[in-house]
């Protein structure tokens, strides 16, 4: 995974930003950033994905950095592409 955090983690795993993007970007990039997770890693247990993105001994420092990376990425993809494809229940092929 390429790294795009451009300066928005410091050496000691602390997180920054000041960019905004309305609520409606953040629940389309958290579910850019969910599907991101599961298919990095398999896993569907919640207790895994919250615990990752946690703030670990202080503030703005998460337990796992690969999630801040996750969210950037998941931000700059809803930017980039829009909202994520419509599902669908039936494929009629």
């Amino acid at each position: 995974m390429s790294l795009i955090n451009n300066g928005k983690i410091d050496k000691n795993g602390i997180i920054s930003s000041n960019d905004l993007i309305t609520e409606k970007e953040g629940y389309e990039a958290m579910l850019y950033m969910l599907k991101s997770y599961w298919e990095a890693t398999g896993s569907n247990d919640l207790t895994d994905i919250l615990s990752g993105g946690e703030y670990w001994l202080m503030h703005n420092r998460p337990a796992d950095s690969a999630f801040w990376e996750y969210w950037l990425e998941a931000v700059e993809k809803v930017k980039r592409d829009g909202p994520p494809p419509l599902k669908e229940l039936f494929n009629d092929k």
